[in-house]
């Protein structure tokens, strides 16, 4: 740092068969860094991501000491990686890390900041699933996930879910190997009379899958996917993606088209990525990187003009009603590291010929809401104060 700079990092999966999935953080972090330096910075100094490292999957821990004992950032501002090795040598150090959680080792320590809360409590989200399904008047659900625990956790939460609300889950497979033929999958689906699918897979396999249903006559299945939403591939696949929904933490790009001037966060988000990383603009994994940035400046503007690592990561678990200028619902940062900030929200969106619609909405209130503790209602309840949108 010096008296009119302060260079951070970034290290995501840049290359290799994983790269779509983790490398647009970069880009979203330089365009909220290049908004913040038009306006002056912070305190008279530029924020400038100085180097953004390739892991390439396996090397997360290496790249790491990199960047803290060569390159000497002052933090991490866009770490996205399916394997954070790095992450004992970030803890060591007390390097402020800003970035995308894939797994559970973000929490509980007080300098790990993931763009949404650093606990990925999947109890959280059991409500969603049955709520969509008896909102769609499905009858009987599949749900289908990779091997790997990032995947599967996430839809064992969603069999347990639909089954005790009344979902009848005629067949699972919560180990599919990555890159497998799914075509035994569907075929049980079909034998089972499935109305409603709930994937954890990625994008490639959410395809795969939906090809293979096409193929064997399946027709008119409500699917929920987890990865996916974006408009491009929308755009190449409109014929595999119909009755197809989507469950977003943030504000839906879409939101600012059929609401108008309701999102001035969302508005300013397009703006800035359409003029420094217009390749990005509708990217999820992008606006995790702009999430991340977007923390760490409100951390930085409240450690003062004289900011040390110590001083950022006290401001930043300071901070009670993170939305990022009014992208998601607010984080209490005083709580993030352990606990999901209740209630637990989610806007829904589908896919509707070649664009993504939102629904289940009340106007501008795009949220749907359910207690983290203590019910078990499907009835959503209100966003918390300062949500945007509500």
């Amino acid at each position: 740092m010096s008296a009119h700079q302060i260079s951070v990092g970034a290290i995501a999966t840049l290359s290799g068969g994983l790269a779509a999935d983790f490398a647009p953080i970069v880009p979203g972090v330089r365009a909220y860094l290049d908004m913040v330096n038009a306006h002056g910075g912070v305190d008279g100094r530029r924020i400038v991501l100085t180097h953004a490292l390739d892991d390439g999957t396996v090397n997360n821990a290496a790249v790491t000491r990199t960047l803290i004992q060569q390159d000497h950032v002052f933090a991490v501002v866009g770490e996205a990686t399916a394997f954070f090795s790095g992450q004992p040598f970030l803890v060591q150090t007390g390097t402020p890390t800003f970035g995308f959680a894939t797994q559970n080792n973000w929490t509980p320590y007080k300098n790990l900041f993931a763009a949404y809360g650093s606990l990925i409590d999947y109890s959280t989200t059991k409500p969603f699933f049955p709520y969509l399904a008896k909102e769609l008047h499905a009858h009987v659900a599949s749900v289908i996930a990779y091997d790997v625990p990032q995947s599967a956790d996430e839809c064992d939460a969603a069999v347990k879910a639909l089954e005790s609300h009344g979902v009848t889950v005629g067949y699972s497979d919560l180990s599919v190997p990555y890159g497998n033929s799914l075509s035994s999958d569907v075929v049980h689906m079909k034998q089972a009379g499935v109305d409603f699918v709930v994937s954890c897979m990625d994008l490639p396999g959410n395809l795969t899958l939906s090809r293979e249903l096409q193929q064997n006559g399946v027709t008119g299945v409500k699917q929920v996917w987890l990865d996916g939403y974006d408009l491009s591939t929308l755009k190449q696949y409109p014929g595999l993606m119909q009755n197809t929904y989507f469950l977003l933490q943030h504000v839906p790009f879409q939101a600012s088209a059929q609401f108008p001037h309701a999102f001035p966060g969302l508005e300013r988000y397009i703006a800035t990525m359409n003029r420094y990383e217009p390749s990005y603009t509708y990217n999820e994994v992008a606006m995790e990187g702009w999430l991340s940035a977007a923390l760490f400046v409100q951390g930085l503007r409240a450690a003062g003009p004289e900011p040390t690592q110590k001083k950022l990561i006290n401001a930043v678990n300071h901070i009670t009603d993170f939305t990022a200028g009014g992208m998601i619902t607010p984080v209490n940062w005083e709580i993030a590291h352990t606990v999901v900030t209740s209630p637990s929200c989610e806007a829904f969106v589908e896919a509707v010929g070649t664009t993504f619609k939102v629904v289940f909405n009340r106007g501008k209130d795009i949220w749907v809401c359910f207690p983290t503790r203590g019910s078990s209602s499907l009835t959503p309840v209100a966003p918390p104060p300062g949500s945007p949108g509500a």
